[in-house]
């Protein structure tokens, strides 16, 4: 079996989708397969991908139904141990991260891992700002609105076998479902690796504006409520503080 199934999503990403290929495509000491998820782009985001020519490469180019349907395809396409998702505007910032990634979950004998991440506006050398993942020790840190970052989570593909993808009905927060699932209901084993292992672009999906924010808010909340678990009474402005607590604004190059 490969060590990794990487997933990508893209959409029009003709402007960054290179760098985060080339990221993906230079870890070193691991196997792995790259499936990119493509949603029927009109730019020239095909042309790039192609231009790569590398047998890793798994190509599905169609129609979805929102980011984390897509997702979804790719986890039915997987073959490898672990599964890592990074967005297409997204890098890795080593040619290592994999090989961290899988000694540390091997050692551990983790089934999910969690490192931390930054953020760049257009110079990856250029930090804005960092969130670093805090050790996961018991259930209660959900109620005080921990959340591991995402794009640095990486799942065994039984996880996903036995407690499912991503659920669709969330169009923000489907992977804040996932974690809670897999975590706070089932119990899987979580690390944290003290390492930044992905740069981010500022502007996700879920930061990207006020009614977003808004939006993803009440979904956490749907996503307790559909749990069959009572919400804490502060969950969201605990939320928001750990975001603010958890995010570091660099004033220079680290």
């Amino acid at each position: 079996m490969l060590d990794f199934s990487i997933i990508t999503v893209s959409y029009n990403s003709a402007e960054t989708i290179k760098e985060t290929i080339s990221s993906v495509l230079g870890q070193v000491d691991v196997s792995f397969e790259y499936i990119i998820i493509d949603g029927a782009s009109t730019d020239n985001t095909i042309n790039i991908i192609e231009s790569f020519n590398d047998p890793r490469i798994k190509i599905l180019s169609e129609d979805d139904d929102g980011l984390y349907d897509a997702m979804n395809k790719g986890i039915a396409l997987a073959t490898g141990s672990i599964i890592a998702i990074i967005n297409s505007d997204d890098v890795y910032i080593s040619s290592d991260v994999l090989d961290k990634v899988k000694k540390e979950m091997t050692e551990k004998k983790a089934d999910i891992l969690s490192g931390h991440i930054y953020f760049f506006d257009h110079d990856i050398n250029i930090k804005k700002r960092s969130y670093k993942c805090t050790p996961y020790i018991n259930n209660k840190q959900w109620h005080h609105g921990w959340q591991p970052p995402h794009p640095s989570t990486f799942v065994r593909r039984g996880v996903y076998d036995a407690i499912g993808a991503y659920n669709i009905q969330y169009k923000i927060s489907a992977d804040y479902d996932f974690l809670f699932r897999a975590l706070y209901i089932n119990k899987y084993k979580h690390i944290v690796l003290n390492e930044y292992l992905v740069a981010m672009r500022n502007g996700g999906e879920s930061t990207r504006n006020i009614k977003a924010i808004i939006k993803g808010n009440k979904e956490v909340s749907q996503v307790w409520n559909n749990n069959k678990i009572k919400k804490p009474k502060l969950l969201i402005l605990n939320k928001l503080i750990s975001k603010i607590v958890n995010n570091v604004y660099m004033k220079s190059n680290h």
